[in-house]
């Protein structure tokens, strides 16, 4: 599985085998509460441009499923990655670390949060001083990053999405979530009514719930899949529900 971006746009592609931009063989980080020296993620400069890269770990909203705002600039994150500024060269590899910092996190349950990754390439020098470099765009990615305390096994999604329970309360999709695992939904609908991108970006969190609106009258069977440890489908389930 390969997400590669570049400074014009973001792709996801599990069939590209040599894709151009900035490329990272992972969709998601696993942290694995046994790793006591950090994770790495490993990225792929495979273009023609020198890059400035800089990273940096930031919270979820788990209003929305984006990266949330911090604070403050102070507020303490229960990680770090390094190096946070590198210069990234034509054809290079660029190692990632992500360590713990002395943050708590629960020990009953995964924690989640963003990798963020700008890359922001480099100008050449104008030769003819008078003219004024142009805008450069960049492209910031957010790549998820899940903690897992001991205890918790290296693959659980595909285990939880059976446990997964639905019910409707009116035009309200409830998934009720007994597993200590963050779950993202690749696909989910019920009847005929498809939740889109936005609506399945909202995660529903370990021992918890997670609501969904819907359509008025939408009625019919749920279906979902989720978004394993390495960024594939999990196979079909299917509910019947009885609306309240």
């Amino acid at each position: 599985m390969v997400l590669a971006f570049s400074t014009i746009n973001l792709s996801v592609s599990a069939e590209q085998k040599d894709p151009t931009g900035i490329s990272f063989y992972v969709l998601r980080v696993i942290y694995p509460e046994s790793e006591k020296r950090g994770v790495t993620l490993r990225a792929y400069n495979k273009t023609s441009s020198v890059y400035l890269m800089q990273s940096w770990i930031q919270p979820v909203d788990t209003d929305t499923g984006n990266v949330g705002l911090l604070n403050s600039t102070s507020t303490a994150m229960p990680f770090i990655i390094t190096p946070p500024l590198q210069r990234f060269e034509p054809g290079e590899e660029l190692v990632l670390r992500i360590r713990r910092t002395g943050v708590e996190l629960p020990n009953d349950r995964e924690s989640v949060y963003f990798i963020s990754m700008k890359a922001i390439p480099g100008q050449p020098v104008p030769k003819d001083k008078q003219i004024t470099p142009s805008v450069t765009l960049t492209v910031v990615t957010n790549m998820k990053l899940f903690y897992r305390p001991e205890g918790l096994p290296k693959r659980g999604v595909q285990e939880a999405a059976v446990q997964l329970k639905f019910s409707q309360q009116g035009d309200t999709l409830i998934a009720d979530n007994p597993t200590p695992f963050w779950l993202t939904f690749s696909h989910l609908s019920i009847g005929n009514y498809k939740l889109n991108n936005d609506q399945m970006r909202l995660m529903v969190p370990p021992k918890g719930q997670q609501q969904y609106h819907l359509p008025q009258a939408t009625r019919g069977d749920v279906e979902w899949q989720l978004i394993d440890e390495e960024g594939w489908n999990t196979p079909g389930q299917r509910q019947s529900l009885t609306p309240h």
